[in-house]
């Protein structure tokens, strides 16, 4: 696991109890390109979005579900979670905490809950593509209404799909005052902590009034209509541009103390580069979303501005190999390997954190979450790649493997394009790395980079078959990107690995970018999504791991810290957290230090 240090302690003199007033800067080398939480899957746009419409149930700094919006969180010993007689579904009995308000005034009940899943049910049977609408209304069968044109093409039907039968919530029964509701899970459902937890309450007096076709380009950056969004946070958006969001304290918010601060600014940087020295400077007072690559550079900081920690995080680096780039012969398991053999986890270690102690990677996911399971990956073996790669039917001719894919008498060129996201000095100097272990074995590696937001990482909606290094369009033969993980074992892996996740024009929410389809995967992920026992959870969390790994689907490269940048104005912030709720959970705690 990666070594978490951290630079410098509290500086002296830090205050124990919160002030009010002031404004606190925070800082990403990504812009923001989307601000409703349904549309999107980075954490860049998660910072924007989450002081604003937190979720019902958060993940606190230790990985610890806590309540949020709820009074508590569901549990037996507490009769929120309620399991039927014969083990086969549940009800979570759950309970809003009273007198919550919209910034707008209105009230913000379990109604708004209901309201927000029916929403994305709505948004599905449109087909626009929203991946996270698709993990919100689990389904009891992923398959239902796809049937065959007459060109043999698979055709879904979405009001059978998406139908209230073939929805794993079976009801959703809200008391006359909207304080406590019962819903019913007519079969176990591993995520329903997730489900409570990653998915946000977001205001039906707004979206209600937009097209589902108008969504994606309602909450931009510089749109009039975001300060006109009411907020259920501790903040709300009150302008934005190209260049950053300003935020000032939610009104009508009571969930808990605070908000504590005059408003929060977060700004938008070219690169990492650009916010690092920002920070150096004393300009913002958070610099966020980097690795433990950066950590040298960052706590170059003076004592007197600030200091820099790197913690675990819940994430991994890894490349993904896409299983459509036939081509290159990524159908072949074999050559998938000798891809994995070629790659020298331990010297990229080396370069990319001298001295850190860093050790490479193998599962999916990492020591310090409770699902992490050991599994046995290829070592690094340069024969064997070349070996493997001839015993697919590569030849190597003058330095450079060929072969006749497609069978027609044309020989192609094993040349594998990879595909990052830019700006990220520490991604390009991997593949670097990477590319020089792939040459080392005959194959060329052109790479290329593109915009994280609008390209990299765009749902289907916002790309196009001719959209280059888009990973769910699969215009990539290797990726390279992290995963960071919710918590939910379930919610973390189905959505990425099920064969029934591919995406397509006919499933444009799929996220499997790589496109595997095991059927022991498959099995196995479909065996934790029908249990609520963890020990079984964790049983199957091996198949799904190893599995991964023996299919070649991704190669793990290292565990991920984050490194962030403090300044000493920064009060009320504990550590980063590891999971998915990211940085900006509990901001209603910030508050300015001098």
């Amino acid at each position: 696991a990666a070594l978490a240090t951290t630079a410098f302690a509290a500086p002296v003199g830090a205050q124990d109890e919160p002030s009010s007033g002031g404004v606190i800067v925070y800082g990403d080398w990504q812009p923001v390109s989307q601000l409703n939480p349904y549309m999107t899957n980075t954490v860049t746009n998660f910072q924007a979005t989450t002081l604003v419409w937190p979720p019902p149930i958060d993940i606190d700094t230790d990985g610890n579900y806590v309540p949020d919006l709820l009074e508590e969180v569901p549990s037996a010993e507490n009769g929120g979670l309620v399991v039927d007689e014969d083990g086969d579904g549940f009800t979570l009995n759950l309970m809003m905490k009273p007198d919550l308000k919209w910034s707008d005034g209105m009230p913000l009940t379990l109604n708004d809950h209901k309201w927000t899943y029916d929403w994305a049910v709505e948004m599905l049977k449109s087909g626009i593509g929203c991946g996270r609408c698709a993990a919100f209304v689990p389904l009891v069968d992923p398959t239902a209404g796809v049937e065959e044109d007459a060109d043999g093409n698979p055709v879904t039907d979405v009001d059978v799909l998406y139908a209230p039968e073939n929805q794993v919530v079976e009801s959703y029964t809200i008391s006359e005052d909207g304080l406590t509701a019962e819903v019913t899970f007519r079969q176990n459902y591993a995520a329903w902590r997730d489900w409570l937890a990653s998915y946000y309450i977001i205001p039906g007096q707004f979206w209600g009034d937009i097209a589902p076709e108008d969504v994606a380009t309602t909450a931009v950056p510089g749109s009039p209509a975001l300060p006109e969004i009411p907020a259920s946070g501790p903040f709300v958006i009150t302008g934005s541009s190209s260049d950053g969001i300003d935020y000032a304290p939610n009104p009508e918010y009571n969930a808990s103390d605070g908000p504590y601060l005059d408003g929060l600014r977060y700004q938008f940087y070219g690169s990492k580069d650009g916010m690092i020295a920002a920070f150096l400077a004393g300009e913002i007072d958070l610099a966020l979303d980097m690795t433990q690559a950066d950590f040298p550079a960052v706590s170059q900081v003076d004592p007197s501005i600030g200091r820099a920690e790197v913690d675990p995080q819940w994430g991994y680096e890894h490349l993904d190999l896409n299983f459509m780039s036939t081509q290159v012969g990524f159908d072949d398991p074999l050559v998938r390997t000798a891809i994995a053999h070629a790659v020298d986890k331990q010297k990229l270690s080396a370069v990319l954190f001298p001295g850190a102690g860093v050790e490479p990677a193998c599962s999916p996911a990492p020591p310090s979450i409770w699902y992490h399971t050991e599994t046995t990956c290829p070592e690094y073996d340069p024969d064997q790649s070349m070996a493997l790669l001839e015993e697919a039917g590569w030849m190597n001719e003058g330095g450079a493997w060929v072969k006749d894919v497609d069978g027609d008498g044309e020989s192609e060129t094993l040349r594998l394009k990879m595909c990052t996201s830019s700006g990220n000095p520490t991604r390009l100097t991997t593949l670097g790395v990477v590319a020089q272990d792939l040459a080392a074995v005959g194959i060329n590696t052109p790479i290329q980079t593109e915009d994280a937001a609008s390209v990299y990482f765009a749902d289907w909606a916002d790309t196009t078959p001719e959209t280059e290094c888009s990973i769910y369009r699969g215009s990539y033969d290797v990726a390279l990107f992290a995963w960071v993980f919710t918590g939910d074992l379930y919610g973390d892996a189905f959505y990425v690995y099920h064969s029934s996740q591919i995406p397509s024009d006919d499933n444009p929410n799929g996220y499997n970018n790589t496109r595997i389809a095991d059927p022991d995967i498959d099995a196995a992920l479909d065996a934790i999504g029908a249990s609520v026992d963890p020990a079984f959870q964790l049983e199957q969390a091996n198949v799904v791991q190893q599995g991964i790994i023996d299919t070649v689907t991704e190669i793990p490269l290292y565990y991920r810290s984050e490194t962030t940048g403090i300044s000493n104005r920064v009060g009320g912030w504990e550590k980063y957290n590891p999971s998915t709720a990211g940085a900006m959970w509990d901001t209603e705690s910030w508050f300015v230090q001098e």
